[in-house]
């Protein structure tokens, strides 16, 4: 047994000061509790130098020394004998990984700084500016339409605006209102105004609204209880030189089929509604607003409508909640019969519900925009029926975006961001811009003027977003 003589500190108190004094401990022996074979001699460890002699526990049990390195030799050993390779995996996995690599070697990712600098090219190539704040008084809903109508002054387009109300089910809301905000030069400065000058009462929320791009002055709506309506925005001058506006209902008709997910004009008198049903319906205004044809999806479509844009002539895409999108065309001379044969052509798939689908031109060519709720979005070009030739795909940074916009020419996306602010992309460089706001909520609508200089976004409370991009 080992005899322990530990040194210890002892602190002395005086009056003046602490004095450290140092001393050594008296031996202290710890007796065995258990006997043992052999007795060893004390040995005083701050004397002595030597190790005890050995002694062996009898309770203890002793292990055969092995040599490491044949230990190690036997694992490799095992190792390689159990390892087996997928060649037919491996090959299938190189043929998928030695493109992208290709690709990427080819054209790499831009550096931070690189892409620091483009961000600030794009901020001065197109200069976005929050504008104006277009104030819906008390009609504070949940969510909110817009659309751009014919250009009034300096270049400033008229502005219809509406509130939606939430929804379960059938809408219930008498009181909503459609309002109409036209630009106002103002006598300093080089600027305009937008100012409330009609305001149209409304029997129900509406579900959709759309310009006619034949005529602006024309524009249709569908309300929440399966009403379309087609309006005429007026503007005439009065004996004294002051000029009235006005906004005249042309067309009304009620439909069984329910609200119109998404309207888009054909021609100046072709106007295409869609329903989440699967159901598309052409209406001919020529002289009366009378049903041309209907077509409905076929069953293997179990999705439902979610989006519309119209190409030409018996010619448009659609998108489903569940991210399908479909060309819908016909080019055979039919009987005269409002039921529609179309073939339908599957286009790219999204992974989630697609929220918007813009016709657009790049490089002279026509081209499809679409994006889902993860800000994912598809360039379809509508040249190829096949899909896989060549596409261009574009995955807007986080934080998610439901909507988009874009520029006349296709490069530059942009998005409504939290609290009124604006975020904006150039496909070609992948840059990236932000212009700041100062509302409060998040966005979930973003209309782009036809002139590409003004955009509006909402709803934020009861407020939406006006900006101005330079050009």
């Amino acid at each position: 047994m080992a005899t322990l003589r530990p040194q210890h500190a002892h602190f002395a108190n005086s009056q003046k000061m602490d004095v450290l004094s140092h001393y050594s401990s008296p031996v202290v022996e710890f007796v065995a509790t258990q006997p043992l074979e052999k007795q060893h001699a004390l040995v005083d460890n701050c004397t002595g130098t030597d190790p005890p002699p050995p002694s062996a526990d009898a309770s203890t049990a002793t292990q055969e020394q092995q040599h490491a390195a044949t230990q190690t030799e036997q694992r490799v050993g095992a190792r390689s004998e159990c390892v087996e390779y997928d060649e037919r995996a491996l090959a299938k996995w190189l043929s998928q990984i030695c493109p992208m690599v290709e690709q990427e070697l080819m054209n790499p990712t831009p550096l931070m700084d690189e892409q620091t600098m483009s961000q600030t090219a794009l901020e001065e190539e197109q200069k976005v500016y929050t504008y104006q704040k277009i104030d819906m008084g008390g009609m504070e809903n949940s969510q909110g339409l817009a659309i751009w109508l014919c250009v009034h002054t300096n270049n400033a387009p008229v502005l219809v605006v509406t509130t939606v109300a939430p929804h379960d089910d059938w809408c219930e809301h008498v009181d909503q209102q459609l309002k109409l905000f036209v630009p106002q030069r103002m006598s300093h400065g080089n600027f305009v105004i937008y100012t409330e000058v009609k305001a149209l009462p409304l029997k129900s929320c509406l579900r959709s609204l759309c310009t006619n791009p034949f005529n602006k002055t024309i524009f249709s709506g569908s309300t929440m209880d399966g009403e379309l309506f087609v309006w005429l925005y007026v503007q005439s001058r009065g004996g004294s030189g002051d000029a009235t506006v006005d906004i005249q209902q042309l067309y009304s008709v009620s439909s069984a089929q329910g609200a119109a997910v998404a309207l888009d004009w054909v021609t100046e008198t072709l106007l295409l509604a869609c329903y989440a049903n699967g159901s598309v319906r052409q209406w001919d205004l020529s002289k009366q607003m009378t049903l041309d044809w209907e077509y409905s999806l076929p069953a293997t479509v179990t999705a439902e409508l979610t989006a519309m844009v119209a190409l030409g002539l018996d010619d448009f895409v659609v998108g489903t909640n569940d991210g399908g999108i479909y060309r819908c065309w016909s080019t055979a001379r039919q009987a005269a019969t409002t039921k529609k044969q179309m073939q339908l052509l599957p286009l790219r798939r999204h992974r989630f519900m697609v929220s918007t689908l813009l016709k657009t031109e790049v490089g002279g060519q026509q081209f499809v925009l679409s994006c889902d709720l993860s800000g994912q979005a598809f360039y379809h070009d509508m040249r190829h029926a096949d899909e896989d030739m060549a596409q261009l795909i574009v995955q807007i940074p986080l934080p998610f975006k439901n909507v988009i916009a874009c520029s006349r020419d296709g490069n530059i996306i942009y998005c409504p961001a939290s609290d009124g602010a604006l975020e904006y992309y150039r496909v070609s460089d992948g840059a990236h811009a932000y212009v700041k706001g100062a509302l409060r909520g998040k966005g979930s609508l973003i209309r782009s003027s036809d002139n590409g200089c003004w955009l509006i976004t909402g709803l934020y409370g009861n407020e939406f977003q006006l900006f101005y991009a330079e050009h």
